[in-house]
């Protein structure tokens, strides 16, 4: 408990300091990457839990601003899986085991047919990513 109120005190200082707030500017959003660049130049193993807390808000205001300043666009899991296929130097047979034939993988791929939830996890197994990616 003296732990949690010593480290609570810690990033008290720290945000007073240097109060993280929301980012409206191009200027803001570099003082900020300075900021958690700052943060995350530091071992891992030295991070104080106060700094490691800090370094969280900050890089979640600076993910806010990006994601209003630089939005994604909407991706298709048909343009996902045939960007992870190029990457992974994959052929539609080399898919066959995840959706059972070839066919079946042009079909997703062409976006004639949605990916399975079966598929999804097959595929996020073998990519090794999120199988939010596919959705």
């Amino acid at each position: 408990m003296a732990a949690t109120r010593a480290a609570e005190a810690a990033y008290r200082t720290l945000a007073a300091e240097q109060p993280p707030r929301a980012i409206h500017t191009e200027r803001e959003h570099r003082h900020w990457k300075r900021v958690l660049e700052h943060f995350m130049a530091k071992p891992e193993a030295e991070m104080t839990a106060a700094e490691e807390r800090y370094a969280e808000t900050v890089a979640l205001l600076i993910e806010a601003y990006e994601k209003r300043r630089y939005p994604l666009p909407a991706v298709s899991s048909a343009e996902v899986l045939a960007e992870l296929m190029a990457a992974h130097r994959l052929k539609q047979k080399e898919l066959a085991d995840v959706f059972g034939s070839e066919a079946a993988v042009s079909y997703a791929l062409h976006g004639k047919r949605s990916l399975t939830v079966d598929q999804i996890r097959k595929l996020a197994a073998k990519f090794h990513v999120s199988p939010a990616v596919f959705v």
